[in-house]
């Protein structure tokens, strides 16, 4: 397995697809970088929404609700 599909597999975080083989490095470097652009951007959306969610709870409870969902 190259170098390429190593980074992909643990971007995923699980073996790759056997019709995998067929792509090339430059192929396989990509799709890891569309990947990880998708994984942050959903984590800072994610982020955000939490953010947006504590502004709706009174601001004596925002402490312990933090505490609940281990932020």
């Amino acid at each position: 397995m190259s170098d390429a599909a190593q980074t992909l597999a643990k971007t995923l975080g699980a073996p790759l697809p056997a019709e995998f083989d067929s792509l090339t490095e430059a192929d396989l470097t990509a799709l890891d970088g569309l990947l990880r652009g998708a994984l942050a951007g959903r984590a800072a959306r994610l982020e955000a929404a939490t953010e947006t969610s504590l502004q709706l709870i009174p601001r004596l409870l925002r402490p312990a609700v933090k505490k609940v969902l281990g932020l």
